[in-house]
């Protein structure tokens, strides 16, 4: 009886230390997937500040870009009128309408930086042939065909 009950006292010491290990084992993977499964989290949360960042800095240029549309705006019907008075025959100051359309002329080329500002932004690229903007994945130009390159 004795030696029966040291046998089993041995089997069990030796299922103990190898459960041991099998729990150890599981263990440690677990501590792996956990791990990786930070890392994507991580990578994931970076990714997203960068977006929400790109959409920040776009809507700013968008704004922007509204501020200038209203001042373009503002610029052509001072220019239309000028134009208009001319028409009608009343005295104009060309000086002023020169520097009327140069206001305009800068205020257009600002507004187009801008738009290609947003086009970096948003990984959109242009048409070598027609300057329409393009999505990266695009094979062909959605405006004039052309194959992308």
């Amino acid at each position: 009886m004795i030696r029966c009950l040291k046998s089993c006292i041995r089997f069990d010491r030796k299922e103990a230390i190898h459960m041991e290990d099998k729990v150890r084992g599981i263990l440690e993977r677990v501590r792996g997937a956990a791990q990786q499964a930070g890392e994507a989290a991580g990578a994931t949360a970076r990714q997203a500040s960068r977006k929400a960042g790109n959409m920040l800095d776009v809507t700013r240029l968008n704004v922007q870009i509204y501020e200038l549309n209203s001042d373009i705006a503002t610029l052509l019907k001072s220019a239309g009128q000028i134009v208009y008075d001319a028409h009608l025959g009343v005295d104009t100051d060309e000086a002023m309408l020169n520097n009327i359309l140069s206001q305009l002329d800068e205020k257009n080329g600002q507004v187009m930086e801008l738009r290609a500002r947003i086009d970096g932004l948003k990984n959109v690229r242009e048409c070598p042939c027609c300057g329409a903007p393009c999505t990266p994945g695009d094979r062909f130009c959605k405006s004039c065909g052309a194959e992308l390159s």
